[in-house]
């Protein structure tokens, strides 16, 4: 018979379980008219997403050719118990990918605090 020793077999971890989708998870923060700095939760999309501002609440994540069309999920977390602020996680195109912020319907910065964006790209 082969008996073989328990341990030569890994453990399979969550990580490993294919998922139909490659994932950014970030938690964003902004301030003044600086870019975005984003804790980093998970990146499977093979490259780093880079944050600049365009414009007041507005903020492009750029990844060259990472955001497929009809493929690309944007998910967005709310903001801190505040319920005059929000924020939008939407694909640019190919290449980016636009979050505004808001305050009392007007795209503001300083709104981004640790915000949760979630974007999804399906195989």
């Amino acid at each position: 018979g082969d008996h073989r020793d328990l341990h030569s077999f890994p453990t399979r971890r969550s990580s490993d379980l294919a998922r139909p989708y490659k994932v950014y998870t970030a938690l964003l923060s902004q301030s003044g008219t600086s870019a975005p700095t984003a804790i980093v939760l998970e990146n499977t999309l093979g490259g780093t997403v880079v944050w600049t501002r365009s414009g007041a609440g507005q903020y492009l994540g750029t990844l060259t050719s990472a955001f497929i069309n009809d493929k690309t999920s944007c998910l967005t977390g709310g903001n801190t118990n505040n319920d005059v602020a929000h924020s939008t996680t939407q694909r640019n195109n190919d290449n980016a990918v636009v979050v505004e912020s808001y305050y009392s319907g007007v795209k503001t910065d300083g709104v981004l605090s640790k915000t949760t964006i979630e974007i999804r790209v399906y195989n």
